[in-house]
């Protein structure tokens, strides 16, 4: 029977029937349709199970609150202002494809589950543990479950399931539950993914702070403590290496020998990236390794490339002191790590020159050596500043060099992201007006790895390699290839006059100007 019976409302709880009336009211208005179906995607039967959850399942619920004979009449109150919480949480956070809302079915149901197994006053803990976290959390919104006999079971649970579904979130959590039992365990599994957030909540001065810096037995944890808690606040310096330092093959202090000087310090960074990117290699990813990324990138681009940018006026021999000491590892790192920051100048008058010479003019040596890391932004970055054929021609024979650039287009599907697939087509419109020879081969092994992807049926790498075939042939204006009705984009190598006009076919140019005011001192003041 889907009709609810007729009931009588007490008069102490007509208010709270009649807020979870309005959270009903407010819950199926989110789809932007102020009627009683709640749409949430294209699936027609989530949407009918979703709306009658939302309604029926709703006002039976009700019903079953307010007739009950076995439930008091303070939890009635609790029960029927839980409801209404559940349906506020659930429209607060039903934006997102993933979100509670799909499970509202689910989470109704549980609800009424749990609040049965409240109502006998017994433990809720073996209803809450089979389920997903979004489903139990939803349910559990409602603070009167905290009474219940089975409350600390119940939070340890949902803190491992906190932790398996958005482990990332699981600190915070912890940080309000520093008691729960789990939590040691929690911060040992956690912190060894996420080691930054052992450092950011060791800072504090809390409980939860006390409980990470207790724990003596965990190599890891602890260096990240006392990288945390250092007296001089130089914590930020230490934790790109804190895989070396865990493992023993640094020391906070060898670090503190060198973190004041520009050049020893970039060097240490330089030298630990080489062997993060050579044990990457062998399969073993270093903890940290992105954090010592990001510490490369702003020191290449804070301690050298803003200065010799800065000076570009200067002549060279003061504009480009400061690289001197470096070595052509350190120049590559340089270079390939503030693409787009650096001046053409400070690279082909500077960077690139000094690496080559420091390198002596051997490029395969010198990617050997860096175990070929960001090699294909590296690529990408000399050919937009006219330096890929001297790179290329200082390789030991002309046939390593086609193995590079062969490399350098093949395997995309096997990348993470779509950056090194960005790299290598930022580089053929460079590539095609400088060294028309290599720009064929290019697009010939890019159709041969589209070719090998479709007897593969690799869907990434199918969608990698026909975007990039297709870019490539529309180079060349006697391809007649057409960017917009193939791939839906605007031309890439060519801006068409149609693009600039206006429905008048006219061309509208706004100039701005920007007045500034000198004040000039003439030499007979003085």
């Amino acid at each position: 029977m889907d009709t609810v019976p007729a009931y009588t409302v007490a008069i102490n709880r007509q208010m709270l029937q009649e807020k979870v009336d309005k959270d009903q009211v407010a819950l199926l208005s989110m789809d932007g349709k102020a009627d009683k179906m709640l749409t949430i995607s294209n699936d027609k039967q989530l949407n009918d199970a979703v709306t009658d959850a939302a309604t029926k399942r709703v006002d039976w619920l009700q019903y079953e609150i307010e007739t009950s004979d076995s439930i008091d009449q303070r939890l009635k109150a609790n029960y029927l202002d839980g409801l209404a919480q559940i349906l506020r949480y659930v429209k607060t956070y039903g934006r997102s494809s993933q979100s509670s809302i799909h499970f509202l079915p689910q989470i109704i149901a549980t609800y009424k589950r749990l609040m049965e197994a409240n109502t006998q006053k017994i433990s809720i803990a073996n209803i809450v543990r089979p389920l997903p976290y979004d489903i139990a959390n939803a349910a559990l919104q409602p603070e009167f479950f905290k009474d219940n006999k089975g409350n600390n079971e119940v939070r340890d649970i949902m803190l491992l399931k906190l932790a398996d579904r958005y482990p990332e979130k699981t600190f915070a959590a912890l940080k309000a539950y520093p008691e729960a039992t789990v939590t040691d365990s929690l911060i040992r599994s956690i912190g060894h993914k996420y080691p930054y957030l052992v450092y950011d909540y060791a800072q504090a001065n809390n409980k939860f702070s006390y409980r990470i810096q207790n724990i003596q037995d965990d190599p890891l944890i602890v260096s990240v403590v006392a990288m945390a808690r250092n007296p001089n606040k130089s914590g930020q310096f230490y934790f790109p290496f804190l895989d070396n330092i865990v493992k023993g093959k640094i020391t906070m202090e060898d670090i503190d020998k060198a973190k004041n000087d520009p050049v020893l310090y970039f060097r240490l960074l330089v030298q630990t990236q080489m062997d993060y990117t050579q044990r990457a290699m062998n399969g073993d990813t270093a903890m940290g390794h992105t954090s010592l990324l990001k510490k490369l990138e702003q020191k290449a681009k804070d301690d050298f490339v803003a200065k010799i940018n800065g000076l570009h006026e200067r002549p060279d021999a003061i504009r480009f002191r400061c690289l001197q000491p470096l070595t052509a590892e350190e120049l590559y790192y340089v270079a390939v790590l503030t693409n787009g920051l650096i001046y053409t100048s400070s690279y082909t008058n500077g960077v690139y020159p000094l690496m080559m010479r420091k390198a002596d003019r051997k490029g395969d040596e010198l990617l050997k050596k860096l175990n070929f890391d960001h090699y294909r932004k590296f690529l990408s970055q000399a050919a937009a500043y006219n330096t890929l054929k001297d790179f290329l021609g200082s390789f030991s024979t002309a046939s390593d060099a086609h193995d590079l650039m062969k490399s350098f287009v093949t395997g995309l599907e096997k990348t993470n992201g779509l950056e090194d697939g960005v790299d290598v087509a930022d580089s053929y419109a460079s590539v095609s007006e400088t060294l028309p020879d290599l720009a064929k081969d290019m697009l010939a092994n890019v159709k041969d790895n589209l070719e090998r992807n479709k007897n593969e049926n690799n869907k990434k790498g199918i969608a990698i390699y026909d975007i990039l075939y297709n870019l490539f042939l529309s180079a060349d204006s006697s391809n007649h290839i057409d960017l917009t009705s193939q791939l839906e984009i605007p031309p890439v190598y060519n801006v068409p006059f149609s693009s600039l006009t206006n429905e008048k076919g006219e061309v509208i140019s706004q100039v701005f100007f920007t007045e500034i005011r000198m004040a000039v001192i003439s030499l007979t003041d003085f």
